[in-house]
């Protein structure tokens, strides 16, 4: 990928001079983005080449200031001014200028106005899609690795994996970041706003697969990522546990940071098991969209969910025919399934609490907001109808597991 650094090789860019923030010399630059006037927040999603002349603006030291620490809270990749009479003063480009972007890391250049900008344009989108065009073409074969269910016995498939950097040697894993509640963070925006002045849903999550790699390119070492609808895939390459358990902290933390950039929004990711083979990979993908469809199911810490922490839904989803798992849950929660229906009562809801409880039935009757002689009236109930006391651990060990499976089932 184009990285700042690159860009002083262009010949439309040979004048320009950097002012300061070397140390972010090796941004990746996702698209060069012309500053019409500030604010900027609300159109750069990371990585893009800012260039600013402000022309016939009364362009002040602070706004400057403020443009440059905008620019670094939003994860642009570099600053040009361009400087000239009627452009940006040259005295205003001064050493505190120059503190702030090295403060910053963020890349300061300057160029003299008699710079054809279309020109600089030109060159930098030339550069980007020069050195972004073999990772377009791992996206779109990873896109049909996962969602077309490409035959990975096929030669042709592993000689485009191969080609692509894929290395049979090396373990990889892959994890789905997913905006999960798309559609109620759009309602909200358009509640807000005028529904015209909405950019597209399409348009917003292309915008946001851009900053979730940019962001994640620059902290790891990330083998491909693919953009689909609300997520963002990434195959990573794992060469330890430490390098594993780094890549789980920041996916924790890029949910963060994320949810802080666009306030109401909510992340989540899913996590596969590792493997090796190009069919270990399309499985590691299968496995962590199961992380995501079984969320609700779970209470996972920090906003990473892994395959095994799936437990025993683990195995009703490696279960190839689904109706014994269904037949067995009927066979035990039928009788209190039909006694609701006949009664308009909640016995299997009770019951639900009460086992979820571990059988405590002060919390259970705190969780049901019901007094305990209620509850106790229910439990009951339940096992005149089961035909078995809920002592028996037998009977608790079936009823849990029917439950699973009845939720599983009725939620996924």
């Amino acid at each position: 990928m184009a990285t700042t650094n690159d860009l002083l090789s262009l010949s439309s860019l040979s004048q320009m001079r950097l002012i300061g923030g070397s140390a972010g010399l090796n941004h990746t630059v996702t698209w060069p983005y012309m500053i019409l006037c500030p604010p900027i927040s609300e159109w750069v999603c990371g990585g893009e080449f800012l260039i600013y002349y402000g022309a016939n603006m009364e362009i002040e030291k602070i706004s400057l200031h403020q443009l440059v620490r905008e620019a670094a809270e939003n994860d642009c990749a570099g600053i040009l001014f361009l400087v000239g009479e009627h452009y940006i003063l040259e005295k205003n480009l001064d050493e505190d200028l120059a503190a702030l972007a090295d403060e910053l890391a963020l890349p300061v250049f300057a160029i003299t106005s008699r710079a054809y900008v279309n020109s600089i344009t030109k060159d930098i989108i030339d550069l980007i899609q020069k050195r972004d065009r073999k990772l377009l073409d791992a996206s779109y074969f990873w896109d049909s690795l996962f969602f077309e269910y490409t035959d990975t016995s096929q030669l042709a498939t592993l000689n485009k994996a191969l080609f692509l950097g894929y290395v049979p040697t090396k373990t990889y894993c892959v994890y789905i970041l997913q905006f999960v509640n798309a559609d109620e963070y759009f309602q909200a925006l358009a509640a807000r706003h005028d529904s015209h002045f909405l950019e597209s849903r399409s348009d917003f999550f292309r915008s946001l697969a851009a900053k979730a790699e940019y962001l994640t390119r620059r902290e790891l070492d990330i083998g491909w990522h693919v953009g689909r609808n609300d997520s963002s895939i990434f195959i990573f390459p794992i060469s330890s546990v430490s390098a594993e358990a780094k890549i789980d902290r920041y996916m924790r933390q890029l949910c963060v940071r994320l949810e802080s950039q666009f306030p109401g929004a909510q992340f989540l990711v899913g996590k596969g098991q590792r493997g090796s083979k190009l069919s270990e990979i399309q499985r590691s993908f299968i496995q962590a969209k199961r992380c995501l469809l079984s969320s609700h199911l779970l209470t996972p810490e920090g906003r990473l969910i892994c395959y095994r922490e799936l437990g025993f839904y683990q195995l009703l989803y490696e279960i190839p025919n689904a109706e014994y798992p269904k037949q067995y849950a009927a066979g035990v929660l039928d009788p209190l399934l039909q006694y609701d229906r006949e009664n308009n009562s909640a016995l299997l809801e009770t019951l639900s609490v009460f086992l979820h409880c571990r059988c405590n039935k002060v919390q259970a009757a705190r969780e049901l907001y019901l007094h305990r002689n209620t509850l106790l009236g229910r439990l009951d109930k339940i096992e005149k109808i089961l035909g078995a006391p809920l002592e028996d651990p037998e009977l608790l060990f079936h009823l849990q597991a029917a439950l699973k499976i009845y939720r599983f089932f009725l939620e996924t």
